[in-house]
Parts: C-alpha cells; structure tokens; sequence
C-alpha cells in the first residue's frame, strides 16, 4: 500500500510517500520558506515526482491533526480530505507529538518527551515510551513540564525553553527536533477514519479566538 503523509502543524511543512510494508520511506520533502497554503500541495507533487509515483497510485492519505498552529493544521486536513475525495484514497490521522518522537525512539531511546513550542510562553507536550504514549497530551508553562527520569527531549520548545526544561536535549541541530511526514509513517496505527471525523487536535482555544475575546468591538 502507498502512503502519503504530510504535516502542517509547525513552521515546517513536510510531505513522505512510503510503501506500508515495513515502512519504507520511497520520498520526504520539508519546506520551511513558505506557510502550508502554498507550500503543501507543491511538496506532495514534489514527493510524488521523486518517488516516481503519481496521485492515483496513492492508497492511504496520513494527516498530521496537531496540536500545533491552528491554520495549518486545518489546510492540512482540508487538503488530505480532498485529495481523499479526488483520488479515492482511505484516510488515516497522527498526532504530531507522536511523529515528532518516533525518530528518537526508534533510534534506541526507550524514553521520549515530544516538546512543541504552543506559543503563549506555553509548550505542546507528550512523553512517549516504547510501548507508546505514557501521558495525555499537555498545554503547560516549560517550567510546570516534569522531566522525572530524564526523558530525551526533543521538539523546537525544547530549544526553546532549554534552560526551563534541562534534562537531555541533543544540540539545536540535530534533526530530532524536526517534525517529519516520517515520524507519521512510522508512528502511525494506520486506522481508517472518516473525513468527517478527520479534525485538529485542540489542546488549548485558538489564538484567533483569544484574540477575538479580547477586542471590545467583538462583544454584542
């Protein structure tokens, strides 16, 4: 089965297409110059150009839901269930902090604290076991995030809030801070959802709503 995976939920758009047997990743793109709008479907073309494969060979569509940035998370959804819907291709879905550790953990590193910068002075958290998820997703100061045990921490909040966080950080440019559309092939259960059910993870009220909240002309 040919997968395509793709991630808009960070500053980094990233595209794979990757057979399900065993996981085999045929092609990645990141792009980081341009918003999801208009790198998304430019980096799935991309991908698809490399692999030397095309639309209709594709089976499954795997979507990142987040948590992350709130537009791109829905132009990434949006753009899985069109394609959905154009090519005939089943629909999966992955939380981007499972992504963003899988890398790590599959690199022989039973114990994974995924850390995305929510913005806020707050980070996007999960702490990831071998045998999967160890806790529910989080939206907390860095300072209130526990790295008992001494985790691998990894994510742009981790850069980030290095000083608040400690514990074990591999340096700023190691790739293990990056969210890929591999971290998705290799940490995704591959479920079949629905399009109607294929919908962002919210951890905490949108910016866009905060900031509606907080301007009197908005109140009745």
């Amino acid at each position: 089965m040919l997968i395509l995976a793709f991630d808009a939920s960070t500053p980094v758009v990233t595209v794979a297409l990757a057979r399900a047997d065993g996981r085999e990743l045929l092609a990645e793109i990141s792009i980081t110059a341009r918003g999801a709008s208009q790198a998304l479907l430019p980096a799935v073309h991309a991908a698809l150009n490399l692999a030397g494969e095309d639309l209709a060979s594709v089976e499954r569509v795997l979507v990142g839901v987040g948590p992350g940035t709130f537009t791109g998370i829905r132009i990434a959804a949006a753009t899985a269930r069109a394609l959905s819907l154009g090519t005939g291709a089943d629909l999966s879905k992955n939380s981007t902090l499972a992504a963003l550790a899988a890398p790590a953990l599959w690199a022989d590193n039973p114990d994974v604290l995924a850390v995305l910068d929510a913005r806020r002075g707050q980070v996007f958290a999960q702490r990831f076991l071998e045998a999967g998820p160890a806790t529910e997703i989080l939206c907390v100061k860095p300072e209130d995030l526990s790295v008992e045990g001494a985790p691998l921490v990894v994510g742009d909040g981790a850069l980030r809030y290095r000083d608040a966080l400690s514990g074990r950080i591999p340096p700023a440019d190691s790739p293990l801070h990056r969210v890929t559309a591999t971290g998705h092939v290799l940490s995704a259960d591959l479920s079949l959802v629905d399009a109607e059910d294929l919908v962002p993870i919210y951890v905490r009220e949108p910016d866009a709503e905060v900031r509606r909240d907080l301007n009197p002309w908005s109140r009745p």
